[in-house]
């Protein structure tokens, strides 16, 4: 009887134990499709109800609209003519392009972000309308290729570190280097070589702020010059010998 036992088992008639079983393949499970976002319905091109929002800038910077209307985001919504007022989800067009723009200037969006709602809004407009083409020329004006942010030595204080990082991310800065972007990486390269530190250093790095004009505040003018407050509030940090914040 033992035998038979033994022979049953021999030819695999037992069934697996819990621990034979754990030691089988592991099948994965089959990968389910998700749904992919909806896209944005098109913009049919009939105009708005609503009245185009005042403009708070110089005046009122609580108010949903407030950016220098001399930038691409103003200087395309006057192009528009008529067009500013074509309905956007129950909005004048000119109304939403500016509350983005004044999320940019307030910092509640980088630019970038905004930049990529910019894009998604020109994609809905009517091909051949006045705000396509004008929307359509402020982000040319705006925009910049992705690219990695320029590397750094080892041992670069991490507030430079960071302002490069934070520089590279603002698409204006990335198109136009010349102004905050290779200076910085200048100073960088003198911190490496020891011939700038101290208050020397801090003074430069604050002078990478304010080069361009306020009505580039739209498309980052704010979030540079932001950048550049913080990576000088950590340098004076450091110099104290303190954490930056």
């Amino acid at each position: 009887m033992g035998g038979r036992g033994s022979a049953g088992r021999a030819h695999g008639a037992s069934k697996p134990t819990r621990r034979d079983s754990e030691l089988l393949p592991q099948v994965p499970p089959a990968p389910t499709e998700q749904d992919p976002e909806p896209r944005p319905a098109a913009v049919s091109g009939a105009m708005s109800d609503q009245p185009l929002a005042d403009n708070g800038w110089g005046y009122d910077p609580s108010l949903p609209v407030c950016y220098h209307d001399d930038g691409p985001i103003g200087t395309a919504v006057k192009g528009m003519g008529a067009d500013a007022r074509m309905d956007v989800d129950g909005q004048p067009l000119g109304n939403v392009l500016g509350q983005v723009a004044t999320d940019v200037v307030q910092g509640r969006r980088t630019a970038q972000q905004a930049l990529d709602e910019f894009k998604t809004v020109r994609d809905r407009l009517p091909e051949g309308s006045a705000a396509r083409r004008q929307l359509n020329m402020a982000i040319g004006d705006m925009d910049a290729p992705a690219s990695p942010a320029p590397p750094v030595p080892d041992g670069t204080p991490d507030p430079l570190r960071t302002l490069v990082a934070d520089l590279h991310a603002v698409p204006i800065a990335r198109r136009d280097r010349s102004r905050e972007v290779e200076p910085l990486l200048g100073i960088v390269g003198d911190v490496a070589a020891g011939k700038t530190s101290g208050s020397r250093l801090i003074r430069e790095v604050r002078q990478l702020g304010n080069r361009r004009h306020e009505s580039l505040g739209d498309a980052g003018k704010f979030e540079i010059d932001r950048a550049v407050e913080r990576a000088v509030k950590g340098l004076e940090d450091l110099r104290r010998g303190r954490k930056p914040s």
